[in-house]
């Protein structure tokens, strides 16, 4: 299994650990695929196909977790906070009702563009190292998605970076 299939197989499992018990359903992973990313089937016969993607703070947050870029490393982290001690930099701050919605928003708009098929739910992997309370803006969230041509009739979620919390973001 390759890196992308892994975060995915994870993400599906945390997904269906915190979805089943709410739902009192029994999905389990069946097979991976493309597109949806995962095929479930419950002890019924019925699919349930996720579809999985990620978000992050802030561009290139993704890559520094996965080992791919240094710019959130300690020795980068002093170099910027020196350059914004000499007024070079503007100091940088996540918001969840900013940058981390807007982040967020995007990456659910780009998802909303392609049809998935059946019973697809689109999950969303935050991996934020903050524990975002996505609950808390879910409103705005979902007034500033275009869910016109939304095909993902078991819903659109996130899902936090530990597995822990589920937010239901529409439908």
């Amino acid at each position: 299994m390759n890196e992308k299939t892994q975060i995915e197989y994870g993400t599906a499992n945390g997904f269906l650990s915190l979805y089943n018990p709410h739902h009192g359903t029994d999905y389990k992973i069946e097979k991976i695929s493309d597109a949806p990313d995962i095929i479930c089937r419950d002890s019924g016969g019925h699919e349930l196909n996720l579809e999985i993607t990620t978000t992050e703070d802030n561009a290139r947050d993704t890559q520094a977790m996965l080992g791919r870029s240094d710019h959130l490393s300690i020795d980068a982290l002093e170099k910027r906070n020196e350059r914004v001690a000499a007024g070079l930099e503007k100091p940088k701050y996540n918001s969840l009702s900013g940058n981390v919605s807007d982040n967020l928003i995007n990456r659910i708009q780009s998802k909303l563009n392609k049809d998935y098929g059946d019973n697809v739910a689109l999950v969303v992997r935050d991996t934020s190292g903050c524990d975002w309370e996505w609950d808390e803006v879910e409103n705005d969230i979902r007034g500033r998605l275009d869910l016109s041509r939304n095909s993902f009739q078991k819903g659109i979620w996130v899902l936090s970076r530990v597995k822990d919390k589920l937010f239901r973001i529409a439908r």
